[in-house]
C-alpha cells in the first residue's frame, strides 16, 4: 500500500516535515480519516498517531495467510490430559505479565504435576519463553502436551520438544547440548556417561575436550581414575588442567594420596607432660619434611606465598590441608572430629589451619564434617552452612544473621527449599534497609523461596531511613503481588 510507506516516511521525516493528507488515502478511507483530520481538538501528531493506527489495522484485517499447494500436514494428535481449568489460565497470564521466571516455573511445577496442560493459546508463548531459558524447557515440555511436540516440528528453535533422545543429541546436537546431555547423564549413570565422551574422545578438539571433560567432576569417583590420568598426560594444557583438577575431586586418586601422605609427615601428634608430670597434654606440631618431591609442585601447589604476612611453608601446609579430604585427619589420628577439631583450635600457631580444613569440608561436600565444625568450631564459617541439615541451616542462619547478613542471604538463594518464616523476616528486615541493592528484581528472581505465610509481616519490615521508606514501600507492595500471585498458583491446582 503506497499509503502505509507514506505514513513510514512522514514517521521518519517527523510531522513538522512531513504530513499524510487527505489526498494520499484511498476511497476506503475517506469517511474514517475525515473524522479524524477535521478534529479540531487535537494536534497534528495525534491525528498522525490516529491516521496510522487505522491504517495498520486495515492492512492487519487484509492480510491472508499464506497458501501453498500440496502441503498435507497430519493434525496435532489427541491430547492425553485436560487443559487446566481457566482459573489457573488466568493466573498465567498474570504471570506471563509480570515476567517472573520464578512464578512461571512455580505454575508449571503445578500444572505439571497434575498432570495438566496450558491452554492451547499459550503452547506457543510458552515455548518462546523456554527457548531462552533452558531450565524451563523440560516443564514446557509436559505441560504443553502433544500439541507442543507437534508445533515444535515447524519451528527448529522449539527443537527441545522434538522428543529427540540424549543418544542423538550427544551425537549430533550443538556443542551445548551435548554438554547438558553429558552433565545430565553423569548425575543418573556416570559410568555411562563416561563411556560415551571416550568414544568420541579421538574426535574432539581440545576446546571441546576441555569443555566436555568438566562434567565428569559431578560424582567424580574411582572408575574415573584410570581414564583421567591417561588425559592428564595429553598435549593440550588446558585438557592437562582439567583432568588434574577432577582428579584432586577423588579421594582414592594419585595425587590426593600423595597429599595425605606428605601431611602425615607434616602434622604430628605431640605428647606432653604438664600439671607437675600429673597429666599429659597432647598438641599437634606443624612442619613440612627438609626434602619434599618436587612433583608435588607440578600439581598445583605453590612454593611461593602469595601474602606477605603468611610464610611460605604455612602456605605450603594450607594447600595441602584444602586438597584432601577432612575425613583423612580420622585415620591420621585415630580421632573423630570433634577432638581433631579441638587439637586445632589448642594453639594459635595451629588454629589458623581450621579455615583450609573448612575449605576442604566445602570442596569434597563433607556433611558430617560440616556438622561437627559447626558443634565444636570456636569460630563461625559461613561457607558450611549449605551443607548442614535444612533445619540447621535455618537455625544457624538466622543465629549469625547479624553481621553475616550478605553472606547468609547468598547461600540462602542458592537452596531449592523455601525460608523459614524467622529467616524470611531477618531477610525482609534487611533488604528494607538496602531496597537498592535487594530491589523488585530480586525478589521477582527469588520469590519461588518465600514462604506464602510471610505475606502479612511486610508492614513490620520498614526501614530505619526515612529515605528508603518510600522505596521499600514500593518494594512490599510488589512483593506482596507476587506473593498473592503464588498463592492464586497453589490454589488454582487445588
Amino acid at each position: 500500500m503506497e499509503i502505509w510507506n507514506n505514513i513510514i516516511q512522514a514517521a521518519m521525516l517527523g510531522t513538522d516535515k512531513r504530513q499524510v493528507v487527505a489526498g494520499e488515502f484511498t476511497e476506503d478511507f475517506t469517511e474514517v480519516m475525515a473524522a479524524v483530520t477535521n478534529n479540531q481538538s487535537i494536534d497534528k501528531e495525534e491525528k498522525f498517531l490516529q491516521a496510522s493506527a487505522i491504517v495498520f489495522n486495515y492492512r492487519q484485517c487484509g492480510s491472508l495467510p499464506v497458501y501453498k499447494e500440496g502441503i498435507d500436514l497430519p493434525e496435532a494428535p489427541v491430547e492425553e490430559f485436560p487443559v487446566c481449568r481457566q482459573a489457573a489460565t488466568n493466573i498465567l497470564n498474570d504471570i506471563l505479565n509480570e515476567d517472573s521466571l520464578s512464578l512461571l516455573t512455580i505454575w508449571l511445577q503445578f500444572c505439571g504435576k497434575n498432570n495438566q496442560l496450558v491452554t492451547p493459546r499459550l503452547v506457543p508463548v510458552l515455548l518462546n519463553k523456554a527457548e531462552k531459558q533452558k531450565a524451563l524447557q523440560g516443564l514446557v515440555e509436559k505441560c504443553c502436551g502433544r500439541r507442543g511436540e507437534w508445533l515444535a516440528q515447524f519451528n527448529a528453535n522449539w527443537s527441545f520438544s522434538s522428543g529427540t533422545s540424549a543418544d542423538e543429541l550427544w551425537q549430533t546436537g550443538t556443542p551445548d547440548q551435548r554438554k547438558q546431555v553429558l552433565q545430565q547423564l553423569r548425575i543418573t549413570d556416570p559410568g555411562t556417561a563416561r563411556e560415551w565422551l571416550q568414544q568420541t574422545w579421538p574426535q574432539e578438539n581440545a576446546n571441546s575436550k576441555a569443555a566436555l571433560l568438566k562434567a565428569l567432576s559431578i560424582n567424580a569417583g574411582n572408575d574415573d581414575i584410570a581414564w583421567l590420568e591417561t588425559v592428564a598426560t595429553e598435549k593440550a594444557q588446558k585438557v592437562k588442567d582439567e583432568a588434574l583438577n577432577i582428579l584432586k575431586l577423588i579421594p582414592a586418586s594419585a595425587v590426593v594420596q600423595k597429599y595425605k601422605n606428605l601431611l602425615r609427615e607434616t602434622v604430628t601428634l605431640k605428647k606432653e607432660k604438664a600439671m607437675f608430670g600429673l597429666t599429659t597434654k597432647t598438641s599437634l606440631q606443624i612442619q613440612l619434611p627438609a626434602v619434599i618431591d618436587e612433583e608435588i609442585y607440578k600439581t598445583g601447589i605453590e612454593k611461593l606465598s602469595n601474602q606477605k604476612e603468611i610464610p611460605d611453608e604455612e602456605f605450603i601446609v594450607s594447600q595441602l590441608m584444602r586438597s584432601v579430604p577432612p575425613d583423612s585427619w580420622e585415620s591420621l589420628f585415630t580421632a573423630n572430629p570433634e577432638t581433631i577439631i579441638n587439637y586445632f583450635q589448642q594453639q594459635e600457631s595451629t588454629k589458623k589451619f581450621l579455615a583450609a580444613i573448612v575449605i576442604s569440608v566445602v570442596r569434597f561436600q563433607d556433611k558430617r564434617w560440616a556438622v561437627a565444625f559447626m558443634q565444636y568450631s570456636k569460630i563461625f564459617y559461613i561457607d558450611i552452612i549449605p551443607l548442614l541439615p535444612l533445619q540447621q541451616q535455618e537455625f544457624y542462619s538466622n543465629k549469625f544473621f547479624g553481621g553475616y547478613e550478605n553472606s547468609i542471604i547468598n547461600h540462602a538463594i542458592e537452596r531449592k527449599e523455601e525460608w523459614g518464616v524467622e529467616l524470611t523476616r531477618n531477610i525482609f528486615r534487611f533488604t528494607a534497609d538496602n531496597p537498592y541493592q535487594y530491589n523488585r528484581s530480586f525478589y521477582n528472581k527469588y520469590i519461588h523461596l518465600v514462604p506464602v505465610q510471610i505475606i502479612g509481616e511486610l508492614e513490620k519490615c520498614k526501614p530505619a531511613n526515612d529515605y528508603d521508606k518510600s522505596v521499600w514501600s514500593n518494594t512490599s507492595e510488589y512483593i506482596t503481588k507476587l506473593i498473592t500471585l503464588k498463592i492464586q498458583t497453589i490454589k488454582a491446582f487445588q
